[in-house]
């Protein structure tokens, strides 16, 4: 099983990626499945139409497209009944953007959509490397306050906090790496660290080349050695809710 952990899905200023381009470079690359995630704009504002576009676009291809959702913390209980409602139609994941949406990793404000989370049984997955905004650390402290929850440490760090990283994933058992940013050298020198049940391949595509990632990767951690960092950790914690 193959499944790239983080796809942004949509236009916007710095996307530019449809359905059919995602395919096409799964196919090309051997990649089976593949989490879609919200553009900024989604994440930022508009939540609601955002999630829906990401649900309907994976509809088709329940086999190959992983939906995601987002909501803003800063819209309070309007984003925890969004989340809701995006996690009773089939999103399988949290992503949650603290640089883009305007708050801290950490704080109290996105604490209640965290609970919506854990109470779906979904993981949550957080960019991370804004200095200030979003911290290996402060992921460490959402994994001690969420113990349920699994957290998904998205770029890990990169690059501004590269150092923390392995001993951030190794301070809390419910924390696991995402590959996307961090450069394939360094994501494999992580996971020989932390070990192979911590990783998580993702491409970020189309910031990134997603055919160029999963062949640099390949080549740092070889995949009939390494096949939980290529999808089994994932799918792993996405069975906790049900049959994908």
């Amino acid at each position: 099983m193959t499944i790239d952990g983080y796809c942004a899905l949509g236009r916007d200023r710095e996307y530019d990626l449809t359905v059919t381009e995602l395919l096409r470079a799964m196919d090309l690359t051997g990649v089976e499945q593949a989490v879609i995630a919200p553009i900024d704009r989604f994440l930022a504002v508009d939540n609601r139409a955002g999630n829906d576009f990401i649900l309907q676009a994976a509809r088709p291809y329940r086999s190959r497209l992983i939906p995601s959702c987002s909501a803003n913390p800063w819209f309070g209980v309007k984003a925890v009944e969004e989340l809701q409602r995006a996690f009773a139609e089939g999103a399988r994941i949290l992503v949650l953007h603290p640089f883009i949406q305007g708050y801290l990793a950490n704080d109290e404000l996105a604490w209640p959509l965290i609970d919506a989370a854990a109470f779906a049984q979904v993981p949550v997955y957080l960019h991370t490397g804004q200095p200030g905004n979003s911290t290996p650390w402060q992921i460490v402290d959402l994994a001690d306050r969420f113990p349920s929850v699994d957290f998904i440490m998205g770029h890990c760090g990169a690059t501004d906090f590269w150092n923390d990283v392995v001993h951030a994933a190794k301070a809390a058992t419910n924390i696991y790496l995402e590959s996307s940013l961090a450069r394939p050298f360094n994501f494999a020198s992580y996971i020989q660290e932390v070990g192979e049940s911590k990783g998580i391949m993702g491409s970020f595509v189309p910031l990134n080349d997603l055919n160029f990632e999963w062949a640099q990767m390949r080549e740092h951690l070889p995949l009939e050695k390494w096949r939980g960092v290529y999808g089994e950790n994932l799918n792993r914690l996405l069975l906790k809710r049900g049959a994908l």
